[in-house]
């Protein structure tokens, strides 16, 4: 035996209208800080763009850098990393390599811890 809803029309009430989702991006909050930091995604071609880079962390954001196409030089590679630790250095900044392909870069006061967080799952 299977049980079925019944369905009920009531005549004293309108049919619901669908819900209208509002795009709060459409809105400014007075009370609402602005980002203060944000994470910038940069691809690095050759080594005179470093200063346009360097630019983006000493603005207080962090640079998260693909050097992939530059990755085959390996003097060019180390060019451009000893000048990015220069400048992070100078500015209070940090830089850490993420594999193979990207850099990251912060700006001052923000460092990168170099361990690992490893979470067992237990349940």
């Amino acid at each position: 035996m299977t049980f079925r809803k019944k369905t009920v029309i009531r005549a004293d009430k309108p049919p619901k209208e669908p819900r209208k989702y509002i795009d709060l991006n459409d809105y400014q909050f007075s009370d609402e800080p602005g980002a203060g930091t944000s994470v910038k995604i940069g691809e690095l071609q050759k080594f005179e763009e470093i200063p346009q880079f360097n630019e983006i962390v000493l603005n207080g954001d962090v640079l998260i850098l693909d050097y992939g196409s530059v990755q085959s030089d390996e003097l060019q590679l180390r060019r451009i990393v000893s000048e990015l630790k220069r400048a992070a250095t100078d500015n209070g900044g940090d830089v850490v390599a993420l594999g193979n392909r990207y850099l990251i870069v912060t700006p001052r006061g923000m460092k990168i811890d170099r361990n690992k967080i490893r979470v067992s799952q237990t349940f």
